[in-house]
């Protein structure tokens, strides 16, 4: 979700590390997206298992005890949790890339108030007909409840830019590229064109299923 360091938040939702709103862009001072590894979802989960060697924890610990120096820089191993296998989500897949679907798998995990995903459609613009777009229709979108989760969405797409091999996000009106400033749009005349009732979401694409893969979250 939005990171709580922003100058000030006016009227405004997350987009690519911004605040951006009707009038302003308030930079998130030394915020950038995160770069998750392959495997995570929400948070950094290693898939491999961590050795600490000699961590100060482990050497106070022996000091306390009276440990020999053996003892003291012996390693601590921790195990990672395994990556959990993503289900079929609420959209459907069909004609849709291998990164689009993992994107669109992983929001309806995370996100369960969510319960229609959009794919692909022929449209004018390529994205949705060659499968590398979907739309996440925003429950009660024009209440704040609705923005907020909207908000949510856009900062956890952003968050895993690099696994879903994110392109751009368009929410409420305002394009935000990958890398790149976020720009506001024009108005195209309903708040279904403006992108106000769902989170547009686009992505590089990957190439199309096997029917083989294994999405993981």
């Amino acid at each position: 979700m939005p990171p709580a360091a922003a100058d000030r938040v006016i009227k405004g939702h997350f987009c690519n590390g911004r605040i951006t709103g009707t009038d302003i862009d308030t930079v998130m001072p030394g915020k950038r997206r995160l770069a998750f590894p392959v495997f995570t979802a929400a948070a950094v989960i290693p898939v491999a298992i961590l050795v600490a060697a000699g961590a100060n924890g482990a050497l106070l610990s022996a000091q306390e005890r009276g440990a020999s120096h053996a003892d003291m820089s012996a390693p601590m191993i921790v195990v990672a949790p395994a990556p959990r296998a993503l289900p079929v989500g609420i959209g459907r897949e069909q004609g849709l890339q291998v990164k689009t679907i993992l994107a669109g798998r992983a929001i309806s995990a995370n996100f369960p108030e969510i319960r229609h995903i959009g794919g692909f459609r022929p449209d004018s613009l390529h994205w949705h007909p060659e499968g590398l777009a979907i739309d996440v229709a925003i429950p009660d979108y024009d209440t704040a409840a609705g923005r907020s989760l909207g908000d949510r969405i856009v900062a956890y797409v952003f968050a895993n830019a690099d696994r879903f091999g994110l392109e751009h996000v368009i929410w409420q009106r305002t394009y935000c590229p990958a890398d790149g400033p976020p720009r506001r749009m024009a108005d195209l005349g309903s708040d279904d064109a403006n992108h106000y009732t769902h989170v547009h979401i686009a992505t590089e694409g990957g190439g199309y299923p096997s029917g083989a893969e294994k999405y993981f979250g």
